[in-house]
């Protein structure tokens, strides 16, 4: 038997207290401290090599907010996690406005069109259950909506295409309806402005759009070209409210996020939030936006949520837990767009960083939340301005790099 004092110091000394006659024993004491002494300093070794190569990350991202700038970076928050290594960077910095409190990781933000991933998954889910095929024409569903005035949706050199719309061609783009937001800017930021306390519904939507003559200017007989258009997601919002009978604040939160206790999550002006949320204000250039009433951006980009959350969605989504592998498959089959734009599927983006694709989609005021199958890292960032001094492609990239250098 063995009667000894451990004084693991820096030599790792042991004294003995009494005496052995198995010398092989004592060997064998010896070496299971030493290797445990090395485990401890290796994993401290390896601690501080992550703390700061988090610190790097944390320093770059506080090196770009600016709130001084005629385009203010108040704050941004970020969430890089790779899955196989189990590594994830959350963080938050800055102020949630100019003269803010200081931000979180937990903190909430516009994800604006990002809200087109939630109602894409809906659709998709509606069609696992029989109620829909994306490939039925949108007269299914909305004809006996008077206010659409279907059949005037869409009219090209005097000719009616409504009737030939599918619910693919909304999810995908590929309708030719035209954006009041893109095709007529500047009318709608000047109506916007002049009341910007002005609540919107879907009607109202509609009215401008018929009010902007839109209808009569489509980009592209249906499935004849790409053109980005909110007003496909409204009508894919309308048929939600059809199938579900219900409003569709309300299937967003019964079908995505009660299942995933998404708590932080909730859509603006449409319904109140479940728990208290601390947003951040966002701007563009100089214009604040969360002093405008928003309810305008409705299915094309109206849910108001948190990094984690959005993390709980998208894995949720790519593991299946939503919509199936068939589903999933059709949503992420991207094809070209236009030059100098992504490739889209049906409500997704394709998104290459640094070599990795990731299916996910970009907001208005500069977020994203995406995934990379291939490489399981998943990526969701706010930065609380629209049009930052600074190139938010490279900056984002930059921030990956460090964090593909934490593994």
């Amino acid at each position: 038997m063995i009667i000894l004092h451990q004084d693991l110091g820096v030599n790792g000394c042991i004294t003995f207290l009494g005496k052995t006659n198995n010398y092989n024993e004592v060997m064998l004491v010896n070496y299971k401290i030493l290797k445990a002494k090395i485990l401890v300093i290796c994993l401290l070794f390896f601690s501080n090599i992550i703390i700061g190569q988090n610190d790097s990350i944390s320093q770059r991202i506080i090196s770009n907010i600016n709130p001084h700038s005629e385009a203010p970076v108040h704050s941004i928050l970020l969430y890089l996690e790779n899955e196989n290594s189990g590594v994830i960077y959350n963080e938050g910095f800055g102020t949630a406005s100019k003269l803010g409190h200081a931000v979180t990781k937990l903190s909430a933000f516009k994800i604006a069109s990002s809200t087109k991933l939630f109602v894409s998954t809906i659709i998709l889910q509606l069609e696992e259950e029989g109620k829909l095929s994306i490939n039925d024409t949108i007269s299914n569903y909305l004809d006996a909506i008077d206010y659409l005035d279907f059949n005037n949706l869409h009219i090209l050199n005097g000719i009616k295409h409504a009737q030939e719309i599918t619910i693919e061609q909304l999810l995908a783009h590929r309708s030719g309806l035209a954006d009041i937001f893109t095709d007529r800017e500047d009318e709608f930021f000047e109506l916007l402005f002049q009341n910007p306390d002005k609540n919107y519904t879907p009607e109202s939507i509609i009215e401008l759009y018929y009010q902007f003559n839109l209808n009569k200017e489509p980009k592209f007989i249906p499935g004849q070209g790409w053109h980005y258009s909110d007003i496909n997601y409204l009508l894919l919002g309308l048929i939600i409210e059809q199938l579900d009978t219900s409003k569709l604040a309300q299937s967003i939160r019964n079908r995505i996020l009660q299942p995933l206790e998404m708590k932080h999550t909730f859509f603006e002006y449409y319904e109140n939030p479940i728990a208290k949320l601390d947003k951040i204000h966002q701007y563009f250039g100089a214009i604040n936006f969360s002093k405008l009433n928003t309810s305008f951006d409705w299915a094309g980009g109206g849910l108001v949520s948190t990094n984690s959350d959005l993390v709980l969605f998208i894995k949720a989504l790519f593991n299946y837990k939503l919509i199936n592998k068939e589903s999933l498959a059709k949503m992420i089959d991207v094809k070209s767009t236009k030059d100098n734009e992504s490739r889209y599927g049906l409500g997704v983006y394709e998104f290459n960083l640094n070599g990795n694709i990731y299916y996910g989609h970009f907001g208005f005021y500069n977020t994203f939340i995406g995934y990379c199958p291939a490489s399981k890292l998943v990526l969701s960032y706010s930065i609380s301005q629209a049009n930052p001094d600074f190139n938010t492609y490279g900056f984002i990239s930059e921030l990956s790099t460090l964090f593909a250098n934490k593994q």
